[in-house]
């Protein structure tokens, strides 16, 4: 109920304000939270950490290794049912478990390898002002942010339409949003007073921002990761990494083989130093995997640590366009060590007598290198453990280090304009497991929040939950502009398909370019050469048409939406930087192209190919969805010019 109240009196603020304060925004007065009202230019900024790290309290005997809780929930003791013991340290017979968010369920957390956060930034700039807070979370929901939203106002004045709350989709922290506990069974794995311990956290992070904030000054840079070593790419896109379809850091593992590997960088500079080092990348924080039950904010933690050592300040990360699938997990980083070092290949004594390449002429011990391509000279480097903290700290440091010399070739630049815009939206419930699962009080979504208002939501009444509140920001810092997505936002609805690719206009238009060997969609099965998507669309387990498996085929002509006059998000966006960030205002799960979304699997389906996205999207036109709401919002922004 209370969170109910909060969501009605902030959609009437939102209703209300219309992307503006509260109050007369030319009287000379102090803004919200006691920000002062400068002239354009004259930018003021602050940024503070409230620490989020949850409390365990009690932990399980892992027997088999497998880093899930086998026993039962409600006896400690080890038993031929109960595989699995734990500590039942309250004496109450049931094991309060920390869940972590991220892969499968059932995997409660037995220490804490690192802490968790929430981070506030808190700009101001000629009488505009924005709080763009970062949580170490896999995702948090509208309810919990709408909550912190009215505290700020209710409080302190502060305008919910600037507040841009987002999560880094970390697979290592506490689980936020109830699915990874034992649904199955009936447990979520979210707890209330967690729950509202972050909502405070939020408002919390804002005011000791704006208390800090002070005069700045503004730098920025941005770089492509493809651009910054061929150790990031592999030898699909030239460079010498050993997954063969890396790109810039980033294995992306559905088809199309697209990677967002912008890593944007802005930093905020006083008298005294730098105040704080914002990055902005679409690297999934979950390279550590599933078999870890240590509490961590994965390879963010460590990037904000580098970051923090080398510049001082503070360092804050925003997660850029996350689906389909942005990750370096399953690829290859190279090595460093606990210092930053980069651990490489040596030659022997063997490899010199036997002139193996890279090691001809040389000493004993003697860095190996590369010969000939696009890294001739370079040494070779050791590649570090997949799903291991090697990997987890070589990833971080190749972001903060990459994000340093961005800035280092970036520019200067005044904050103004500064100018926030927000467009809400509604979005169907149409995955199965959510409506399975939704009633039974799995999920901290706020399900009993939503609408069945067809003139809101067309299709309200197709399903059993109605439809959920999104809310889409468009906001422009000098010559940066970002764009929000309420989930994990596939690149090339942001950015557009690479049309400038010869291989890309094969591939995307004709299947049988595609298959093992091609650049963009290496999965396709070549018995479905004959068969179009709308026929695979519908057709349930086990998902073939003749011969061909409709889990390895996508759409084609492969489109951003099912009307081909749909544009990419930032293609209106005409500011010399701009980048997506995902995961804010709620989280959603994956937001796709509509055009290339299978119907019929599910988290309930025997296997999902290369669709697996679509079993955890909340609905199969949720691209489409925030397509049309973000083309509101940017009419509305080209209005107000």
């Amino acid at each position: 109920m209370r969170s109910q109240l909060l969501l009605t009196t902030v959609v009437a603020l939102v209703a209300c304000s219309s992307g503006t304060p509260d109050g007369d925004t030319d009287s000379p007065e102090a803004l919200p939270l006691g920000l002062p009202r400068t002239a354009a230019g004259q930018t003021v900024a602050g940024i503070a950490v409230v620490d989020l790290t949850p409390v365990i309290t009690e932990t399980f005997t892992d027997v088999n290794g497998n880093a899930e809780f086998n026993g039962c929930y409600d006896s400690p003791m080890i038993t031929a049912v109960c595989t699995e013991g734990f500590d039942d340290a309250d004496g109450d017979g049931h094991f309060d478990a920390v869940f972590i968010g991220g892969y499968g369920p059932g995997r409660p957390a037995q220490d804490i390898h690192d802490p968790i956060t929430a981070r506030a930034v808190v700009i101001e700039d000629g009488g505009e002002y924005v709080a763009m807070v970062a949580l170490d979370f896999v995702g948090l929901a509208h309810p919990r942010i709408n909550a912190a939203a009215a505290m700020l106002h209710e409080v302190d004045g502060f305008d919910p339409d600037r507040l841009i709350v987002a999560s880094t989709h970390n697979h290592q922290g506490p689980d936020t949003m109830g699915l990874w506990g034992d649904p199955l069974n009936g447990l979520s794995g979210f707890d209330p007073a967690y729950q509202d311990r972050v909502a405070n956290a939020i408002a919390q992070a804002v005011r000791e921002a704006a208390a800090a904030a002070r005069p700045v000054t503004l730098r920025v840079g941005a770089v492509k990761m493809e651009d910054v070593s061929p150790y990031y790419n592999g030898s699909v896109f030239g460079g010498v990494n050993p997954t063969d379809t890396m790109h810039g850091m980033i294995h992306d593992i559905r088809d199309p083989v697209i990677a967002s590997n912008q890593l944007l960088a802005i930093q905020a500079k006083d008298d005294a130093g730098v105040v704080f080092t914002l990055t902005n990348w679409s690297g999934h924080p979950e390279v550590r995997g599933g078999d870890n039950n240590g509490i961590s904010a994965d390879w963010v933690g460590v990037e904000r640590q580098v970051l923090e050592s080398r510049f001082g300040g503070t360092a804050i990360h925003f997660p850029e366009c996350l689906g389909g699938m942005q990750s370096a997990l399953g690829g290859d980083i190279p090595l460093v060590d606990d210092n930053g070092a980069p651990v490489v290949e040596t030659c022997s004594a063997e490899d010199i007598s036997a002139d193996v390449e890279g090691c001809a002429g040389k000493a004993e011990g003697d860095a190996k290198t590369y010969v000939g391509g696009s890294a001739d000279g370079m040494v070779v480097p050791v590649w570090a453990e997949e799903d291991s903290w090697d990997f987890v700290r070589s990833h971080g440091y190749a972001i903060a280090n990459a994000a340093a010399d961005a800035l280092d070739a970036g520019e200067d630049m005044s904050g103004a304009p500064l100018k926030v815009m927000v467009e809400p939206g509604w979005v169907p419930v149409r995955n199965v497991a959510y409506n399975l699962l939704g009633p039974q009080g799995i999920f901290d979504m706020g399900l009993d929040q939503g609408t069945r208002d067809e003139s809101l939501c067309p299709g309200a009444l197709q399903t059993e939950l109605g439809c959920l509140p999104i809310r889409v920001y468009r906001m422009q810092l000098g010559d940066v502009t970002f764009a929000t997505a309420p989930g994990e936002l596939l690149p090339e609805l942001a950015w557009g398909l690479p049309t400038d690719d010869p291989k890309w206009v094969a591939e995307a238009a004709d299947p049988t370019q595609r298959g093992p060997g091609s650049r963009y969609f290496p999965q396709h099965d070549h018995d479905c050469d004959n068969v179009t998507f709308d026929q695979c669309r519908d057709v349930g387990d086990p998902f073939m048409v003749g011969d061909c498996d409709c889990l390895t085929l996508h759409a084609w002509p492969y489109t951003l939406s099912l009307d081909p006059s749909t544009q990419p998000t930032l293609a209106s966006v005409d500011t010399k930087y701009k980048a997506a960030m995902s995961m804010t205002s709620t989280y959603l799960s994956y937001i796709l192209p509509e055009s290339s979304v299978n119907h019929q699997v599910s988290l309930l389906s025997s296997r999902d190919g290369d669709h697996y996205e679509d079993t955890v999207t909340v609905a199969w036109d949720f691209g489409t969805v925030y397509q049309a709401t973000w083309a509101r919002l940017n009419a509305r922004w080209e209005a107000s010019k």
